[in-house]
């Protein structure tokens, strides 16, 4: 009998099992690269079911707080163009009071409106005050406008706190002629409670004009008051809580206020510092910058011909994030 070598047959069978493993090893490693890189949906198996789908809730009419559209294409936040609607649902119009020679202030504002999905009317001229302000109201005819200063903030929920202190203070009395919605005092909690609503105040002493809803017959009263006492050399805000005093204007204020200044941002200001500030909790221009971190790097190009003497000689911390032309 002939037969073979006893090591030449186990080099063969050896070899055998090599082959196996290592094509074992491959198909196994092709799968793998298929089934997690190349093919996706082999892995469905491996998700669980997708919950029922409800039937959304009716929309309401009063909006509640702002939307943020996310592009999943990339890693920005698109928001939403200034809306109409979203205005109306708490006033007639917005003004925003902005004078020229103020350093950045509009681009700003217009980058917080835009946030806050409000169409406001930046009232810019060489020398913005608020009876101008007042005059456009009445010649336009609106019911309602509000007003607000270049250099404040939003609480992030402050379209639907207006709304709903709107709604209270006009179900209580239809006379009202001014309501401010921001203010340095803080003592607007003392006064008498006159709506359904716990933060609307008979106003105290509403010191700063950073906001405030004005009614027509408000805004007729204030601007007759003013035109004829036009020599008067105090402060607006000063003349109009006197006013409150002498009971000549029917004045509330919302407290806590959800319309601040932003000192912090404007050092070129008076610089104190105020006790209001520390009410002031989500700040929507904050949250801006966080979504878009451009923003805090916003300017505001200046026409030479506005610009105040004072601003000839620029401070060098301006120069990093203002522009003027």
């Amino acid at each position: 009998m002939v037969s073979l070598p006893g090591s030449n047959s186990a080099w063969w069978y050896g070899r055998a099992i090599r082959l196996y493993f290592l094509f074992s090893l491959t198909a196994s490693a092709l799968w793998i690269v298929k089934v997690l890189y190349l093919d996706p949906s082999s892995l469905s198996f491996l998700q669980p079911p997708a919950p029922p789908v409800e039937d959304a809730a009716p929309a309401s009419s009063t909006p509640h707080t702002h939307r943020i559209l996310v592009d999943q294409s990339s890693t920005s936040f698109e928001l939403q163009p200034p809306t109409r609607d979203y205005t109306l649902a708490f006033t007639d119009h917005i003004y925003c009071i902005n004078k020229k020679n103020r350093l950045g202030r509009k681009g700003r504002m217009q980058q917080l409106f835009k946030y806050m999905h409000l169409d406001a009317h930046i009232f810019s001229k060489p020398q913005t005050n608020h009876l101008d302000v007042w005059r456009d109201m009445i010649n336009s005819g609106y019911d309602q406008a509000l007003v607000i200063e270049d250099d404040v903030d939003f609480e992030i929920d402050a379209v639907s706190v207006i709304k709903k202190a709107l709604d209270s203070l006009n179900s209580t009395t239809s006379n009202w002629d001014i309501f401010y919605i921001g203010h340095c005092s803080m003592e607007e909690d003392k006064g008498k409670v006159k709506t359904g609503f716990s933060r609307v105040h008979k106003a105290v002493h509403p010191f700063c004009t950073s906001g405030y809803i004005l009614s027509r017959n408000g805004a007729q009263k204030l601007f007759a008051y003013f035109v004829k006492n036009s020599k008067q050399s105090h402060a607006l805000d000063v003349q109009l809580v006197a006013l409150i005093k002498r009971k000549l204007v029917d004045a509330y204020s919302l407290y806590p206020p959800v319309v601040y200044q932003r000192r912090d941002l404007y050092p070129s200001d008076d610089g104190m510092d105020l006790k209001i500030q520390r009410l002031f909790k989500n700040s929507a221009w904050d949250q801006a910058v966080a979504f878009d971190p451009h923003l805090a790097n916003w300017s505001d190009p200046l026409d030479s011909e506005y610009l105040d003497p004072a601003f000839k000689n620029i401070p060098k911390w301006m120069e990093d994030k203002k522009t003027v032309n």
